[in-house]
């Protein structure tokens, strides 16, 4: 529901409509409708993160695990533009908790990215400017246009061909 017509526009009522619970249930399950939607946010990021690990440890050098990271994350984008959206752009209209759910988020793959760069002579800031420009990035294309999302892990990767020239 939120997906197809944004948090500020769905209530409660249709909520229950189409997961096809009593308003009992629902609120036994969860106080509010902001709950419910940080409970969806939460479950996704732990997801996320797991897909993230994963990828990582399959990478040996810093290239292919930037590669698999970025790769997995937009493999998720794409296969689940409705959940990306919530997460992306409904989760933090919630206000500050929404909003320091997905800063958590951006701070723990700011790290990851912050851990792959390692040796490399970079800014400090850099694994953060890299996280925020790649979820800018697929909000636009989750706002926009998802058809561009294929060619975005080449593009990102020629990103990073840049990055390692520079650092060494």
């Amino acid at each position: 529901m939120v997906a197809e017509h944004g948090y500020a526009e769905t209530n409660v009522r249709e909520i229950l409509g189409r997961a096809g619970v009593s308003r009992k249930t629902f609120y036994e399950q969860f106080p509010s409708k902001d709950d419910c939607l940080l409970a969806i946010y939460d479950e996704a990021a732990q997801c996320l993160r797991s897909v993230v690990q994963s990828a990582y440890e399959r990478g040996v050098t810093p290239r292919e695990r930037i590669d698999a990271i970025v790769d997995i994350v937009l493999e998720w984008v794409d296969a689940e533009p409705g959940l990306a959206r919530l997460c992306m752009l409904e989760v933090p209209s919630t206000g500050m908790v929404g909003q320091q759910r997905v800063t958590a988020t951006s701070a723990w793959l700011s790290a990851v990215v912050a851990d792959i760069l390692g040796d490399l002579d970079v800014p400090e800031l850099l694994p953060e400017l890299i996280v925020g420009g790649i979820h800018q990035m697929l909000i636009q294309r989750l706002v926009n246009d998802t058809s561009e999302l294929p060619t975005l892990a080449t593009d990102l990767s020629d990103v990073w061909s840049f990055v390692e020239r520079v650092a060494r």
